[in-house]
């Protein structure tokens, strides 16, 4: 993990895994959420990134992972401390930042991909 000095910009970098989305947090200033995968998603692992941003740059609050690839998350509009990710195996998490477990709940939804197709009518 590395930042960068000076300017606006800072950077965190975590070996391994690659950012899909990144989301701020409503209730705590400078606290940002993202969910990263290995492999680019093609295969590998998942892990639910918390980051604070401080005087200094960039500090990992708290990482969880997670057996697939985490491609979504978003903070929840009731609790400071819960979000949900969406992962590559059709699941969906609920973890919970001010505990060190894994997530508070797992809903698993969906069997297999859903690939919309459109069809032209001629």
């Amino acid at each position: 993990m590395s930042t960068a000095r000076g300017g606006a910009a800072r950077t965190l970098r975590v070996p391994g895994r690659h950012g899909y989305a990144a989301e701020f947090s409503p209730y705590l200033p400078g606290r940002l959420a993202c969910a990263a995968s290995q492999h680019y998603g093609i295969a590998g692992g998942g892990t639910l990134l918390i980051v604070d941003q401080i005087e200094s740059g960039l500090r990992l609050f708290r990482s969880f992972d997670w057996n697939d690839g985490l491609f979504d998350v978003t903070w929840s509009e009731n609790n400071e401390h819960v979000l949900v990710t969406g992962s590559g195996d059709g699941s969906l998490q609920l973890w919970d930042t001010a505990k060190a477990a894994g997530p508070l709940q797992v809903y698993k939804e969906h069997t297999q991909e859903y690939v919309q197709r459109s069809y032209i009518m001629t």
